[in-house]
C-alpha cells in the first residue's frame, strides 16, 4: 500500500482542488492520503466524496495546524480527529483571524515600501478558507511587481525580506490538546534534526509522532531524526507536503505499511 500523509489542496495553498487531489493521487497509484491543508478542514468533505465515488483510495482527515513553541512558528499535523469538534473549530478560527491580521500587516509593509498592493489585490479560489503568503506572491507577480513567486519571496516577503511578518500560531501544548481532545492524533511536521532535542519537551505534552520521512530530508538525517523519535516513544509518519506540480511529481514519493505501521495501527487502518 502506498501512502502519502501531507498533501495540500487549493483550500489553503496548493494548486489543485480537493476533488483533483484525490483523482490525481489515486491514478498515480496512492492507496492512502491525507489533505493536510494549513489551518482549514474545509477539503477533507469533499476529497471524502471524491474518494467515495472513484473506490479505491482512502482518505485520512487531517490538517496542517500554524502553532508556536517558544517564540517560533511550528506546523503540527492533526490526524484522524472528528470534524465537528469545537475545540478543532476554535483553533481554526484563531487561525483564520490571525492570517487576516497577518496578511494585512504584510501589505502594510509592502506598500511602505512603495509598491502599489490592495489587501482586495490579494485574492485566491473560491474554496481557500487559508489565505497565506503564496498568495500575496501571486498577486505581486500578477501585478508585475514581481517576476515569479520565487522573486516575490526573495524580494519582498521571505523570511528575510523586508515585508516579512512572522506568523501568530496558537501555542504548540494547546493545539496538541485541541487535536487530542478531539480524538485524533498529532505529529510534528517537517522537523529537523536540531528540532529533536525538543521530542521529549512535545511529547509531554501529548505529541504522538514525527513527521520522519519526507523527500526533502536525505536518508542518513531521516534515519537519525527517525532514531531520535522513536527514542522518545513517538511513531513515525510521512509525506511529500506537496502542493502541486511536479517536484516531485504526486505518487513518485510514498511510504508503506512497512514505514508507518504503528501509526496506521493507531488509525484503525489495516495493511494490505
Amino acid at each position: 500500500m502506498h501512502l502519502d500523509l501531507h498533501l495540500h489542496s487549493t483550500c489553503s495553498d496548493g494548486s489543485l482542488a480537493p476533488r483533483d487531489v484525490v483523482v490525481a493521487a489515486r491514478r498515480a497509484g496512492l492507496g492512502v492520503v491525507a489533505l493536510a491543508d494549513h489551518d482549514t478542514v474545509a477539503g477533507v468533505e469533499p476529497a471524502r466524496a471524491a474518494a467515495a465515488a472513484q473506490g479505491g483510495i482512502g482518505i485520512v482527515t487531517a490538517a496542517e495546524f500554524t502553532a508556536e513553541l517558544d517564540g517560533a512558528e511550528i506546523h503540527l499535523l492533526g490526524y484522524a480527529f472528528r470534524l465537528d469538534d469545537p475545540g478543532v473549530a476554535a483553533l481554526t478560527r484563531r487561525a483564520a483571524e490571525a492570517r487576516r491580521s497577518r496578511l494585512a500587516a504584510i501589505v502594510e509593509r509592502l506598500r511602505g515600501l512603495g509598491l502599489s498592493i490592495t489587501v482586495e489585490d490579494v485574492t485566491a479560489e473560491p474554496e481557500c478558507a487559508s489565505i497565506g503568503r503564496l498568495h500575496v506572491a501571486r498577486a505581486l507577480v500578477r501585478h508585475r511587481i514581481a517576476s515569479s513567486v520565487s522573486d516575490a519571496f526573495a524580494r519582498f516577503i521571505g523570511d528575510r525580506a523586508p515585508g516579512f511578518v512572522p506568523s501568530h500560531g496558537a501555542p504548540v501544548d494547546e493545539a496538541i490538546a485541541a487535536v487530542n481532545g478531539a480524538g485524533g492524533c498529532a505529529v510534528w511536521a517537517h522537523p529537523s534534526l536540531e528540532d529533536a532535542r525538543k521530542f521529549a519537551q512535545l511529547k509531554a505534552c501529548g505529541l504522538a509522532g514525527v513527521e520522519a520521512l519526507r523527500p526533502s530530508l536525505d536518508p542518513v538525517s531521516s534515519s537519525a531524526l527517525e532514531s531520535q523519535a522513536r527514542a522518545e516513544g513517538l511513531f513515525i509518519t510521512g509525506g511529500s507536503d506537496w502542493h502541486g506540480g511536479t517536484r516531485p511529481a504526486l505518487g513518485s514519493w510514498f511510504v508503506t505499511e512497512r514505514h508507518v505501521g504503528e501509526f496506521l495501527e493507531r488509525l484503525g487502518i489495516a495493511a494490505r
